[in-house]
């Protein structure tokens, strides 16, 4: 039977073959990687007879490859596939890389260890598996993995994914368990080998990875403060790194950073303007009233103002007013609430304004306080869309005041919620009619 050099050689039932003695099966005996020598392994040819009674594959690319893997400290217990490879590790230290019985004290040292080691070596991590115990609902061990592990499939196309990172079935992982007799955390399982190769210079612009350095963000705010462009600041200092790979970061990341970072600053800003006219307005009319809110770190909450011109005329029209918390601002995002009612001309009238750092109970309750305080008391209805957050607060800071819902805001949901029957015209026009068209309670609860 003939066959090549790599392939499996067969001699039962051959006549020449005779039983193999101890030193041939030595030679062709592959255990440890080290401890063989490639001049003393013999090659198997079909064209002569061996002295060898059973199967012996002899592959001499793989014994390379084992060759070469030699060094790892701990690979788990899966035996290391052809293709796979291990990440250059000779800038590393050998407590800077992972191995089987290392410990920790807690879960998320072991995390970050893991996430260093990754960054150093070339590649990025996520949490694959986290189980928790059913009593204590305490993590009791955990599975880090490679974030190209897997197999998927995509049916976006690659310029328009959001995640540009292919899977590439690769079996990189840790996994990590709580020792109960230690109370610590161990590697219990290590796996170092990649099916894809590992560069620490892209590992940079991985997610996980990008971030400014503080001269960066000294630059940046310069820049910005001169009004200069986003991408030229991103070209200068590319060109100061020597190239985009050098950065650590791309130009999404810049622009981040301005309309994050220094967007609170503009908010300050515009606070510090905000006081500034609210006390020259005091100063040219001691009647305006304002108060403004802030937190223990000395930042905008919230705000009331009321000029005199609005004090004065709710003297005369204090009987029912509307309060219209729908609006927010553009800029900012703050929600923005009015105080207005309706003159005897049929006209709005403003009776003040606030702005809210959110629309929970205690900014309403603190608004409507402040208010009540500036006009000297509650009206006597007060009209507001369906918010809950308004109606707990008029119940508990305006316990005399009768509270309506606005009919306009009611009307408005008539389409979402009445839409899908078949005779929502007839009962849309229903409706109008009772709710128009009752002079009084009564006739409201007969129609």
């Amino acid at each position: 039977m003939a066959t090549s050099q790599d392939e499996c050689v067969s001699c039962e039932g051959h006549p020449s073959c005779t039983p193999p003695d101890k030193d041939t099966l030595m030679e062709c005996d592959i255990v440890e990687p080290l401890g063989c020598d490639m001049s003393a392994v013999a090659v198997v040819s079909s064209d002569q007879p061996q002295n060898i009674s059973g199967d012996v594959i002899v592959d001499v690319e793989k014994l390379n490859k084992a060759m070469q893997l030699s060094d790892v400290t701990e690979v788990g217990s899966e035996e290391m596939e052809l293709g796979d490879e291990l990440p250059d590790h000779g800038c590393l230290q050998e407590d800077k890389i992972p191995r089987v019985g290392m410990r920790f004290a807690q879960l998320q040292m072991a995390h970050d260890f893991y996430v260093t080691y990754a960054k150093k070596v070339g590649f990025a991590t996520k949490i694959r598996t986290t189980t928790y115990d059913k009593i204590t609902k305490a993590p009791v061990n955990q599975a880090i993995h490679c974030n190209r592990d897997g197999y998927r499939e995509s049916h976006v196309k690659a310029p328009t994914r959001k995640n540009m990172i292919s899977a590439a079935g690769c079996k990189a992982r840790i996994y990590v368990k709580f020792d109960k007799d230690m109370q610590d955390w161990v590697l219990f399982k290590v796996d170092l080998t990649h099916s894809h190769p590992c560069s620490v210079r892209k590992a940079v612009h991985y997610h996980e990875y990008r971030q400014l350095t503080m001269h960066a963000k000294c630059v940046i705010e310069d820049n910005d403060e001169a009004v200069i462009r986003p991408n030229k600041t991103f070209l200068a200092l590319s060109n100061e790194a020597g190239g985009p790979s050098n950065l650590g970061f791309s130009e999404k990341d810049l622009r981040n950073y301005i309309a994050a970072r220094l967007r609170t600053s503009n908010v300050n800003a515009d606070v510090r303007e905000m006081m500034s006219y609210f006390m020259r307005m005091k100063d040219i009319n001691p009647n305006f009233f304002y108060a403004v809110k802030l937190d223990e770190e000395c930042k905008f909450k919230s705000a009331v103002w009321v000029d005199a011109r609005c004090r004065a005329s709710y003297e005369y029209h204090r009987d029912v007013v509307s309060v219209d918390s729908t609006y927010s601002t553009n800029r900012h995002g703050l929600p923005f609430v009015s105080f207005v009612r309706v003159n005897y001309h049929g006209k709005s009238t403003l009776l003040g304004c606030a702005l809210l750092g959110n629309k929970e109970i205690t900014s309403y309750e603190w608004v409507f306080s402040q208010w009540v305080k500036c006009m000297g008391s509650a009206p006597q209805r007060i009209i507001t869309d369906q918010c809950r957050s308004i109606f707990y607060v008029i119940r508990n800071t305006l316990p005399d005041t009768r509270h309506r819902w606005c009919i306009w805001h009611i009307t408005k949901k008539l389409p979402s919620k009445l839409g899908g029957y078949r005779r929502y015209r007839a009962l849309y026009d229903d409706l109008n009619d009772i709710v128009w068209d009752s002079r009084t309670e009564e006739s409201f609860e007969d129609n």
